[in-house]
């Protein structure tokens, strides 16, 4: 598969003249497989119409080799060297540069700066978004298949969650039995957890403090990574007896999720999902409270491209893996959200998540 991204990638330098210049993180692994571990050492994967040259330092050269086999060559320098030299080396063996250079995004700055200066003061810079982002929106069948398992994971923790729901945990407390139970479920890492109680949850992104739970709402936000692939869900719980408020607020959010999941289809726009959404709030008299997109793309990062707003008018892709995830916050009261991870399919959504959007009720025993 990566072979297939290579030559799918060349194609493209060669047609505008450019080369891509690919630091350890997410687009390294994308490309080939595997990444370094990103650390304060330079390291830079060169790929053009022709080459593929990896510098990196000799701590990490040996494991470079074995993993990227012998299509990706391998320049090392050491601790002492100056990376900046390095560099200058890496572009003479590589030949006449390109016109353009386009840089992974998450680049570390003094690293962009070392090989900025390196090349000559008339290369065009770019980010290497420009040709990855397309290729990484669209996920092919290995892809959706390890979304498929992170999910897994995710739906099975989301249920351990909730059967641990009980008066008197505390938020920090509940939050560290999810991420115990993503390493005992067979997940690679958590890759993050939020619990808001009460008042909380109308902070989206509240960070889980030790605050008890009592009587009232619960937001549950989590999500892992498996075989490097994320995933990503809301739930709402209660503990007692849900209020009548309450209750209508969560009608309404589940309403606008499935009027967002209904708006996916090959070729509409992907801020349709966004309105569709939108709208439903909108018409009870909520939409500010509606405080943050309908959703995110999710694949090797949690949150990529495309991003779900109402002025994203790419169309979408068969294969285009995001979330719908609209919510109400009210302030000083409690806050709904509802998730869920879908993959653009020829005949709409395939929602990846088998657990039920109710609000799950956990009753004092």
């Amino acid at each position: 598969m990566q072979n297939d991204r290579i030559r799918a990638l060349r194609r493209l330098l060669a047609e505008h003249e450019a080369q891509l210049a690919v630091v350890p993180g997410n687009d390294f692994r994308y490309l080939m497989g595997w990444s370094p571990l990103p650390d304060e050492r330079l390291a830079v994967l060169w790929l053009t119409r022709e080459h593929s040259v990896l510098l990196i330092n000799g701590v990490n050269a040996e494991e470079a080799k074995a993993k990227l086999g012998p299509e990706v060559e391998v320049l090392r320098f050491d601790d002492a060297d100056d990376p900046g030299l390095a560099v200058q080396r890496a572009i003479q063996h590589l030949g006449p540069s390109a016109k353009a250079v386009h840089l992974s995004d998450d680049a570390r700055f003094d690293h962009s700066q070392i090989l900025r200066d390196a090349l000559s003061a008339n290369t065009v810079w770019g980010l290497a978004s420009r040709y990855l982002a397309p290729m990484r929106m669209a996920k092919d069948p290995e892809e959706i298949e390890a979304l498929a398992r992170s999910q897994a994971i995710n739906d099975a923790v989301m249920r351990r969650a909730f059967a641990a729901l009980r008066p008197g945990i505390r938020e920090i407390e509940l939050a560290d039995m999810i991420k115990r139970a993503f390493v005992e479920e067979g997940a690679d890492r958590d890759a993050f957890v939020i619990v808001a109680y009460g008042a909380h949850a109308a902070h989206p992104h509240h960070a889980p403090d030790r605050t008890p739970l009592t009587e009232g709402p619960v937001l549950l936000d989590i999500g892992c990574f498996k075989d490097g692939y994320a995933s990503d869900m809301t739930r709402m719980a209660y503990v007692g007896e849900p209020s009548s408020r309450y209750l209508d607020i969560h009608a309404l959010v589940e309403a606008a999720s499935r009027r967002g999941i209904a708006a996916v289809h090959p070729g509409a726009q992907v801020g349709e999902v966004d309105k569709a959404s939108r709208r439903v709030i909108e018409a009870a008299g909520l939409g500010a409270h509606f405080v943050h997109r309908t959703g995110h793309g999710i694949g090797l990062e949690v949150h990529e491209r495309p991003s779900v707003t109402a002025e994203n008018q790419e169309p979408m892709r068969v294969g285009m893996a995001f979330s719908i995830e609209p919510g109400i916050y009210l302030p000083n009261q409690f806050g709904v959200r509802l998730e869920e991870v879908v993959i653009v399919e020829e005949d709409g959504a395939r929602v990846l998540s088998e657990i039920s959007r109710e609000v799950y009720v956990a009753l004092p025993s």
